[in-house]
């Protein structure tokens, strides 16, 4: 193995280190949609079922008012509470999420030394020692979202249709259909994505076009099949589940939270997808000049009716990207999910023979991107090293406000502050809406500024927060500290 074999495979180790003490630290707090999932596998994990008091859509999706999770597919906190079922608790399952980067990381650093035929120059090294750092990014296992295990199927699809011809036929569908299954029951518009690719690469390598829609139609009705078993076999089962998935996805299509600032904001500056739109931007314009070059579209030897099904395929990607991600500015991890296979994919376009290689000032593109996606990253070590300086951990923080509540029956919590109670029957989420005079609020410190609902109404009768100072050699690095710090308010 050659020295940039080794550094490569050092640094994805190193990496991989790094997410396993965030998760064994609980950094970063737990915040975006962890509240959606994480909660139903640790009630399970302990044996009281798949559900979620915390979440409020359970309000409309669950006529029983049990707060169970029907609400979405099953499969990834029902698999992270049967894992943690080992020993129930947020540090396990967060532990088990940094397992799914890990895997996530070693796969494609896999993957990637698998394309690199032939020695690549200094430029492209760094260019993909950054890629491991950038990819990190995305993958911090207290973000708790299903994208973290549906890159590991996903990755697993690509990797079994490369090796397909080393396989028997029976062997290849059942496998094939398995992970499909189980992209299908962890996350919907991943499977919706990921078929239809499938489905687009079928159609170019076929030979007989009525072989190849009578095995895809027939994998599709074992998926389907598959995916209706792992929903029935789920604590809520197979009616209830689709009922619940289908209230919150007519929900769902209702918000409005679209405009361009917000599309900068998610697609550009998110810290967890940092710069995403050009890496986006990349893979499409390498993916519509293999589609439209002479080996598919263009081809003259491509089937006429190949052609046409081809086209309609892309209708239905080109209409899923419209409907299932660009219909919020937030709904960007529909597409951040893939963000492995599409750096996989726009370094196999680096690494390709004329006349499908990338273009010099493409790979500059992505080598700023990468490299400010590092800095991230970077930016990311110093603020946990920052956390466990200020004492504001999760360690330190728990058995504080779990004695603060049970000083307060009946009070709120701000919605990043869950993981701390050793009882989430007894958390209430704070959201602005009836406050009345009495009310003790625990409000965070990091990701959101005080509510303005308590300004000037309410008096602080326990302060735990740290500086708001957030600063490494002058430069800033956050609006506030990055640990569990927060402030017991009543309100007067």
């Amino acid at each position: 193995m050659n020295t940039f074999k080794i550094a490569f495979y050092s640094w994805s180790v190193i990496v991989c280190v790094i997410l396993v003490i965030y998760a064994w630290n609980v950094f970063p707090v737990p915040g975006t949609d962890s509240i959606v999932f994480i909660p139903p596998a640790l009630l399970f994990s302990k044996g009281y079922g798949l559900a979620n008091p915390l979440y409020y859509v359970t309000q409309f999706t669950d006529p029983t008012h049990t707060n169970r999770f029907n609400y979405y597919v099953p499969f990834f906190p029902l698999l992270l509470g049967t894992l943690s079922k080992i020993k129930p608790g947020i540090k396990t399952i967060f532990l088990f999420c940094s397992f799914f980067s890990v895997v996530n990381l070693l796969l494609y650093t896999r993957v990637i030394i698998s394309l690199l035929t032939e020695k690549i120059n200094t430029g492209l090294q760094i260019l993909i020692i950054l890629s491991v750092t950038y990819v990190a990014t995305y993958l911090l296992p207290t973000v708790g979202r299903p994208e973290s295990l549906t890159t590991i199927l996903v990755f697993l699809v690509y990797l079994l249709y490369q090796q397909r011809g080393k396989y028997g036929q029976v062997f290849y569908n059942f496998f094939l259909c398995v992970l499909f299954s189980l992209i299908l029951a962890t996350q919907l518009t991943c499977f919706y994505f990921c078929f239809l690719f499938f489905l687009t690469y079928e159609l170019v390598n076929t030979k007989n076009i009525s072989r190849a829609i009578t095995l895809n139609g027939i994998r599709l009705i074992a998926v389907v099949g598959g995916f209706c078993i792992i929903l029935a076999l789920s604590p809520n089962g197979l009616v209830s589940t689709l009922t619940g998935i289908r209230l919150h996805i007519s929900y769902v299509f209702t918000r409005s939270d679209r405009s361009i600032s917000l599309f900068i904001h998610y697609w550009v500056m998110a810290p967890l997808n940092f710069g995403f739109v050009f890496v986006f931007v990349l893979a499409c314009i390498c993916y519509i000049k293999e589609l439209f070059g002479p080996r598919m579209l263009s081809g003259r030897n491509m089937p006429v009716i190949n052609k046409i099904l081809l086209i309609v395929v892309q209708l239905f990607i080109l209409g899923g990207i419209i409907q299932f991600i660009l219909y919020a500015a937030p709904a960007v991890y529909n597409a951040t999910g893939f963000i492995l296979p599409i750096t996989v994919y726009v370094f196999s376009k680096m690494f390709a023979p004329s006349p499908l290689k990338m273009k010099s000032y493409l790979t500059s593109v992505a080598f700023l991107t990468y490299a400010a996606g590092s800095l991230v990253f970077i930016r990311d070590v110093i603020l946990f090293i920052q956390y466990k300086n200020d004492g504001k951990d999760y360690n330190h923080a728990r058995p504080i406000v779990n004695k603060i509540a049970a000083t307060y029956p009946g009070f709120y919590t701000t919605n990043s502050l869950w993981s701390l109670f050793d009882s989430l029957d007894n958390v209430k989420i704070f959201t602005g809406e009836n406050v009345k005079k009495g009310d003790v609020i625990i409000v965070q410190q990091v990701n959101h500024p005080f509510p303005p609902q308590l300004a000037g109404k309410c008096t602080v009768i326990y302060d735990w927060n740290t500086s708001d100072e957030n600063k490494f050699l002058g430069i800033k690095l956050a609006d506030h500290p990055q640990g569990f710090g927060f402030v017991v308010c009543k309100v007067n």
